[in-house]
């Protein structure tokens, strides 16, 4: 689950105070969340009925709804809503109590970081049941149409298991004389062979059933005994397989079976061959990549797939020699590769100067060893081409292949970007003459904290911050025209930056509040030239907590407008539900004074704290935006609308203007209308844009 996501949160907790201090705790820890507090059974059966939650976090002393009540009503609703419990007990005995419960883990109650880490582990899994799920429906339409070409196909084939049929399709059947393909299932196969093959047949499945999966596919011909004792000769190719998820053994007969086997050999020898190298070409090693993973996942075996790429072969072999010379370059080095290879190696070529290996049960420093050794070969190695000699390093890159492995795809991914961090090492451009093992990068956190914080003051001392406005439309017939301003910074090579990459490492060093100032100032100087115009315009723009606690924000606000002569209620300013919250106090009296500079204050995200209402007897916001997650949820989990219906029912009788974000298609508009909302804002009528240019009479 993306951490930016808003999690949908059940709290049972007979302390409400206790509540509101989780929602806070996991607010200021980056996860913002849509919380409900609830406080009786039928309560509970009602939300988990009309809504989606993705987690249930419970203290197991509650009363008022028992940590087994809810439970036992998750799993009687079938709901997929991991419970996690907190205990003010110490020891290993509420753990194991609440995991008997049913419960997914249990925390004590002052272990934030570590309560932190539980939810985020639910959440991913979570997220992967839900992923499997969607798999296996897909799985299962796969295997109903497998199904159907099977039934239909002209290819005679039938799956065999303890020596009987059991299934054939109507080829199989009427190549045997049958009428229908169900005369066939569970007869023996033994009864279908003529008597002087018999024994033959029999060797051949005790041998083939013996090899198991190490049995390649291989072809068996017999005299068959069709339904009117007629014997007929047969060659059916033969294969282990899977059918109705039992292992079996599959017999077919092509419906046009090629009679020379020398051409058939040839044509599967060039399906698989490179031609210039003669290894195996790119698909080979792809398909044999697979199945590499998956024996690794089945019996925990594991290998290595090298990336060996030339060192810039397109400058100093292809563009020089042209491809005809460059191919013989290619097949000179494959052959030297090739003779470090042991029978059980797989060599292919990948692309242009790139091969690739794949070696098995070979561990880590016996791959870089075997790797080093390869390219101090091949740097010595002098190549003779039309009279010219070459002397070429290779950059090797290596990924393992284990039981953790995802796929083929991604180890290819991870040996390249190996080979490529080679060559970045290096100091001679493009040569890496090395190898390296594909290491995961550091988490964001982790490698770019430390960059992004310089790269937020040297933003803030070089003025490489934009605006952007993104239009926000009335519902109502009002002639006003608003903007939400939204923020970007902009690296060194003049790309944008969203703000959540950077603004919680910008609030870290204390960057906000000098940030928020650039923006205030920036949109007043932009809104004055644009409402000289005529325009009767009027800006949303963001305030971080930090300026809330900013003491001499206010004074200077009004000396802005000032300057500017612009009047104050032509900017309202937006404070987070969340950091109204946690500094209530301070909100209060940046509201207030607001208010007497005649300018209008606005909350968003509202509607995620248990009891958001509670913070509008504090501060006195005109303009209410609800949590995104709401339009967001109507929109593309198909949730029913009562929800943002009841809450914007709820903040028009307290006589807030109302704003519905995430408007993101038609669908959600005319819900939107009927509630009453006052205003929309969304990528479906405009995405955020440098320009106030947004046509409302269109609207109008």
């Amino acid at each position: 689950m993306n951490p930016n996501e808003t999690i949908r949160l059940l709290i049972l907790n007979d302390a409400r105070d206790e509540a509101e201090r989780l929602v806070s705790m996991l607010r200021n820890a980056g996860r913002p969340s849509r919380a409900q507090h609830v406080d009786s059974e039928e309560a509970l059966v009602k939300l988990l009925q009309e809504q989606v939650w993705d987690l249930l976090i419970g203290h197991d002393q509650t009363r008022s709804v028992s940590p087994q009540t809810a439970v036992k009503q998750i799993k009687r609703l079938n709901k997929d809503v991991p419970v996690i419990l907190q205990t003010d007990e110490e020891g290993s005995k509420p753990v194991v109590d609440g995991i008997k419960q049913g419960a997914a883990d249990v925390v004590r109650l002052d272990e934030d970081q570590h309560l932190l880490l539980v939810i985020q582990r639910e959440l991913e899994c979570r997220e992967q049941r839900q992923l499997r799920r969607k798999a296996e429906r897909r799985f299962r339409e796969a295997e109903r149409r497998s199904q159907q070409l099977l039934d239909s196909s002209r290819d005679a084939v039938a799956y065999i298991q303890d020596g009987m049929y059991l299934y054939a399709n109507d080829s199989f059947a009427e190549r045997f004389g049958y009428q229908d393909r169900d005369d066939l299932e569970c007869m023996p196969v033994i009864d279908m062979i003529a008597d002087k093959d018999q024994g033959k047949v029999k060797q051949f499945f005790k041998d083939f059933t013996l090899k198991a999966d190490d049995a390649e596919s291989t072809n068996l011909e017999f005299c068959g005994i069709c339904a009117d004792e007629d014997s007929v000769n047969f060659n059916v190719e033969v294969a282990h397989a899977i059918y109705d998820e039992e292992p079996c053994i599959q017999f077919m007969m092509r419906a046009s079976q090629a009679s020379n086997e020398e051409l058939e050999q040839q044509i599967n020898q060039i399906r698989h061959q490179d031609v210039a190298t003669g290894l195996y070409n790119r698909q080979y090693l792809v398909d044999t990549l697979e199945r590499a993973v998956d024996a690794a996942t089945d019996d925990q075996s594991s290998g290595v797939l090298f990336s060996i790429e030339i060192d810039n072969f397109l400058d100093s072999v292809q563009t020089s020699l042209g491809v005809a010379s460059s191919d013989l370059v290619l097949g000179d080095i494959a052959n030297l590769v090739r003779q470090q290879c042991d029978e059980s190696d797989t060599l292919a070529r990948f692309a242009d100067g790139n091969f690739m290996l794949l070696v098995t049960d070979l561990n880590a420093d016996a791959a870089l060893d075997r790797a080093e050794d390869l390219c101090r070969r091949i740097e010595d190695h002098i190549v003779e081409v039309d009279g010219k000699t070459l002397q070429l390093t290779v950059s090797i890159g290596m990924a393992l292949v284990t039981e953790a492995s995802s796929g083929a795809d991604a180890i290819i991914e991870q040996a390249m970007a190996a080979a490529a961090n080679v060559r970045e090492e290096h100091e001679v451009a493009g040569v890496g003459n090395g190898a390296k093992l594909y290491e995961p990068k550091l988490t964001a956190q982790d490698m770019e904290q430390k960059d992004i914080a310089r790269a937020v003051q040297r933003a803030l001392d070089q003025g490489r911050f934009r605006l952007l406005f993104q239009p926000i439309i009335s519902l109502r017939g009002s002639e006003e025209e608003h903007y939400e301003v939204l923020l970007r910074m902009l690296n060194e090579d003049g790309e944008e930056i969203s703000p959540s990459e950077f603004l919680d490492t910008a609030a870290r060093i204390g960057a906000t509040a000098k940030i928020d100032r650039w923006v205030v100032l920036e949109a007043i100087k932009v809104l004055s030239e644009h409402r000289n115009n005529g325009n009767r315009t009027r800006l949303i723009v963001n305030m971080s907590s930090q300026s809330l606690g900013d003491t001499s924000l206010l004074p200077w606000l009004s000396v802005a407008f000032k300057a500017a002569s612009l009047p104050t209620e032509a900017l309202i300013f937006q404070l987070n539900e969340a950091d109204v919250t946690n500094h209530l106090k301070a909100a209060k009296a940046f509201a207030e004074g607001l208010r007497e500079m005649k300018s209008s204050c606005s909350i968003s995200n509202f509607g995620c704290s248990l009891n958001p209402f509670n913070t509008l007897k504090h501060v006195r916001a005109d303009y209410i935006k609800v949590d995104g997650s709401f339009t967001l949820d109507i929109q593309n989990n198909g949730e029913s609308p009562e929800t943002l219906t009841g809450l914007v029912k709820q903040l028009h009788e307290e006589h807030k203007t109302t704003i519905v974000p995430f408007v993101e298609n038609a669908s959600v508009l005319s819900t939107l209308w009927q509630a009453g909302v006052h205003y929309i804002q969304g990528h479906y009528l405009q995405a955020p844009t440098s320009k106030m240019d947004y046509d409302f009479n269109m609207e109008n």
